[in-house]
C-alpha cells in the first residue's frame, strides 16, 4: 500500500493559512480603494453643483405656503384678520341656499322644507338644541352641514327660516 509522507499534510494547511493572509490582504486594498474613492467624490462635490441650486425656494411656493392670516394688536384689543373683508351675517334664507339640496327632497332623513309633519317633533326639543344638533352634525348630516363658514348665529337663523316655513 501506499503511504503519503506527513509533511505533505502540513504543506498543505501551511498553504492555506498562506492563502487566508493573502485574501484579507487583498480585501483591505479593496476596501481603502473604495474609501478614497468615496472621499475623493464627497470632496470635490461643491455647493456650486447645479444639483444643488434647486434647494433654493420659488416664489410660488412661498405664496402656497404662507400664513393665511395675522393677528395685529390695536388699542388693546386683538383682532384676528384672514385677509378677505369682514363679512356681514348672511340671512337665515341665504345660509338655507347651502342647506336646500337635502331640506328640498328631504334625503337621509332631513326635514322637509316647509313640512309641519318633519319639523314638529324637532320644534318641541326647542331651537337651542337644534342648533346644537346642527353644528355637530347628526346621521347623514355632516357638522354644520358642510358649511364650515357659516356661523352659530347664522345657523340658528337658518334653523329659525326653516321652522318659520311651516306656518
Amino acid at each position: 500500500m501506499y503511504n503519503m509522507p506527513e509533511f505533505n499534510l502540513i504543506n498543505k494547511e501551511d498553504a492555506m493559512s498562506q492563502g487566508s493572509k493573502g485574501s484579507t490582504k487583498l480585501m483591505i486594498a479593496i476596501w481603502a480603494i473604495i474609501m478614497l474613492f468615496i472621499g475623493f467624490k464627497a470632496y470635490n462635490t461643491s455647493s456650486h453643483d447645479p444639483a444643488n441650486e434647486n434647494t433654493q425656494v420659488d416664489s410660488a411656493t412661498l405664496e402656497r405656503i404662507k400664513p393665511i392670516g395675522e393677528v395685529s394688536i390695536d388699542s388693546s384689543s386683538a383682532v384676528a384678520s384672514t385677509g378677505t373683508s369682514n363679512q356681514t351675517e348672511r340671512s337665515g334664507e341665504q345660509v338655507y341656499s347651502k342647506c336646500q339640496s337635502c331640506h328640498d327632497s328631504g334625503i337621509m332623513e332631513a326635514p322637509k322644507f316647509g313640512s309641519l309633519e318633519d319639523w314638529a317633533p324637532r320644534i318641541e326639543r326647542g331651537i337651542d338644541d337644534l342648533l346644537m344638533v346642527a353644528i355637530a352634525g347628526k346621521g347623514g348630516m355632516p357638522p354644520k352641514g358642510a358649511c364650515m363658514d357659516c356661523s352659530d348665529n347664522e345657523l340658528r337663523s337658518a334653523i329659525q327660516y326653516m321652522i318659520d316655513s311651516t306656518k
